[in-house]
């Protein structure tokens, strides 16, 4: 059984998800996948990512439009960079990219919802000190899944 939780009222909804992401409680909250007994299932997966790129008809170029990640038959959108490493967490019908590029000081996570193809929602981080704020002044040592999972939290 799925359990599912809003951020804002923290109704809990068992076995369903609730129309248009919004909590029917208190009709404005976002819901999240949770597990129960707050276990939890987030794995790491290693998906197939494919760079999707137009042709610019001004300088005769070539235009990236964003990343395309395949995982279990779908695809899904997102934002990287150059030199940015990602890494990407399934937990129930949600799945979670978590961008960082220490060359920048930038980090992101998208959450997607299977089988949307856009985030249903975003996280950014544009600056180390951004970083620290959020994550602690020895951010490094924690694991891109300990990151992702408090990241989570600041989805809205």
């Amino acid at each position: 059984m799925e359990y599912f939780k809003c951020n804002n009222c923290h109704c809990i909804y068992a076995d369903h998800y609730p129309t248009d992401d919004t909590c029917t409680k208190c009709n404005k909250g976002l819901i999240r996948v949770i597990t129960p007994q707050g276990g939890n299932t987030m794995t790491a997966i290693k998906p197939t990512i494919k760079l999707f790129t137009s042709k610019d008809d001004d300088s005769n170029g070539i235009h990236i439009n964003s990343l395309i990640l395949e995982h279990n038959g779908n695809n899904y959108q997102f934002h990287g960079g150059s030199n940015d490493t990602i890494h990407v967490f399934v937990q129930s019908i949600a799945l979670y990219v978590l961008t960082t590029n220490e060359n920048n000081g930038t980090m992101a996570l998208q959450a997607f919802m299977s089988p949307e193809p856009d985030p249903i929602n975003s996280f950014y981080l544009q600056t180390p000190q951004d970083i620290k704020e959020t994550l602690g002044a020895k951010w490094e040592l924690l694991s891109p899944k300990a990151i992702t999972m408090k990241l989570i939290n600041y989805l809205m």
